[in-house]
């Protein structure tokens, strides 16, 4: 009787290597993250206790480097009015921290970081990408964010684009954004949003994108990057040379519990469940807007936003 089975046994076993074979193939990127990620952890252990302080009830964001401390923010907006240059925008009061151009004469994190200080200090003035307040499209009132960035070089990226890494969302909350935006040019691909950890290797986060004409979600840099797209058969084609208002619905999980909406004008574009956080200790701070990434087509992209709110609850400009 023994004999009789062990061809079956060894079937059935060929079979079991087979399916897992496949399956090691199929999610090859999603082990060879996981490996990376238990020999280099991809953040720093006791981040939350560097960075954050809870007091009274107030939860403050720590400089690791000065010991000053700042409110976090839950409800953060900005309609880009009574600024003049980028100088104007930055700062603790106004609630943005600093600004990135990414670009051809700019191309690495150290050439773009010095760019953006000379800039701020008066020595220095945009190369070809630029970021500053603008009378040339408004939503409302007199001004908006212009953005514009040159077209990408040889497989690269371009970037022009504000950020605030004073903004504190966590696991289990609702996070509500809002912006209005007008491209007078666009790229096939461009990120028009993203909420980012700047506590994690990559800065993952959920973004944002405007890929070949048509708007889609993404937890980026955090394999296997879930993507959250319109179905296909009824894509609604984002238009330019006008202002379109953008809304999103995220609840934030690790699981595929998590909640993806998508307003286009007021129509519900994408409505999915899936993973919106790339582990559950992560907190979102960093609210990166404008055009946070440029890299195919071969012009220069322009970018209006304008009556920006991101928060908690769903506000009542939204």
């Amino acid at each position: 009787m023994l004999k009789g089975k062990i061809p079956l046994l060894k079937i059935l076993a060929g079979f079991a290597v087979l399916i897992a074979s496949a399956a090691m193939v199929l999610n090859w990127r999603q082990l060879a993250f996981s490996a990376l990620n238990f020999v280099n952890e991809p953040y720093e252990t006791g981040f939350y206790e560097k960075n954050f302080e809870l007091e009274s009830g107030v939860i403050y964001r720590k400089d690791s480097e000065t010991g000053q401390r700042y409110s976090v923010l839950r409800h953060f907006g900005d309609g880009f009015e009574n600024v003049t240059t980028i100088n104007d925008l930055i700062g603790v009061e106004r609630g943005w921290t600093n600004f990135t151009l990414q670009s051809p004469e700019a191309p690495t994190v150290a050439d773009y970081t010095k760019l953006a200080h000379q800039i701020l200090i008066g020595e220095g003035d945009f190369l070809d990408n630029r970021v500053e307040p603008s009378t040339e499209q408004a939503h409302s009132g007199q001004q908006s964010l212009r953005t514009l960035a040159v077209a990408p070089e040889h497989s690269s990226i371009c970037k022009a684009s504000l950020h605030s890494t004073l903004l504190y969302f966590v696991k289990g909350d609702h996070v509500w954004f809002s912006a209005w935006y007008y491209f007078e040019k666009v790229g096939e691909f461009n990120t028009l949003m993203d909420l980012e950890s700047t506590f994690v290797r990559n800065h993952p986060g959920m973004r944002i994108r405007l890929n070949q004409g048509y708007l889609d979600i993404e937890l980026a840099k955090w394999v296997p990057n879930p993507m959250y797209r319109q179905p296909k058969e009824n894509r609604i084609p984002f238009p330019l040379g006008q202002w379109v208002h953008l809304e999103a619905h995220f609840l934030l999980s690790d699981l595929e519990n998590g909640i993806v909406q998508l307003w286009q004008d007021d129509e519900l574009i994408i409505d999915v469940r899936g993973k919106t956080l790339p582990f559950a200790a992560a907190v979102y701070d960093d609210l990166e807007i404008g055009l946070s990434s440029h890299s195919f087509g071969p012009d220069a992209a322009i970018l209006y936003v304008d009556d920006l709110i991101i928060s908690t609850e769903r506000t009542q400009d939204s």
